[in-house]
């Protein structure tokens, strides 16, 4: 009985003794969500980045389906660059614009944001760009008929500004 009691109190003392501490093995060095491989073949961190572009972005699409090209050219970089899912190239804001009236007056397009991914690029260079990867709907009037398709857009921020648009499309399934 008393092997059993003292067994008692030596599992209660036990019990109500601190945890001890763990270390904190965290570091200051931001985490590697992925890599990009530039056009040497060197491979590049890519880590979370500032969601703040989310917001520059979102006011972009708001441009875009309210026709506001002036809106869209203060967003744009004077050098933009945007690579169309077509092959097409267009460089610089007035090519930009001049191109989306265009296409604004054929098919009356408009944008459903249904993803965002900031993420920026740690260069080897020491100099990092943000990036973010987004998933839009697009629906435009074809033929008197709405079509949708959805795109993967890439988009380079520099200084608030959007500097590239890298867009890669896919129809919408046939029914």
């Amino acid at each position: 009985m008393k092997k059993l009691l003292f067994s008692l109190i030596a599992v209660f003392l036990i019990s109500c003794q601190a945890p001890k501490e763990k270390k904190s093995e965290q570091s200051n060095e931001p985490t590697v969500i992925g890599y990009e491989f530039n056009d040497e073949g060197k491979k590049l961190n890519v880590i979370a980045g500032d969601t703040a572009i989310t917001d520059i972005y979102l006011d972009y699409i708001q441009a875009h389906n309210e026709k506001d090209l002036t809106k869209i050219s203060e967003i744009d970089m004077d050098d933009i660059v945007v690579r169309a899912a077509n092959g097409a190239l267009i460089n610089g804001s007035d090519s930009h614009t001049e191109q989306l009236d265009i296409w604004f007056k054929a098919s009356n397009p408009s944008w459903k944001v249904k993803f965002m991914v900031a993420n920026t690029v740690q260069g080897n260079d020491g100099k990092n760009q943000a990036w973010l990867t987004t998933g839009v709907d697009l629906v435009q009037s074809i033929d008197g008929s709405n079509v949708t398709s959805h795109h993967i857009v890439d988009v380079n921020f520099v200084d608030g500004k959007v500097k590239e648009l890298i867009v890669y499309d896919r129809a919408s399934e046939q029914e």
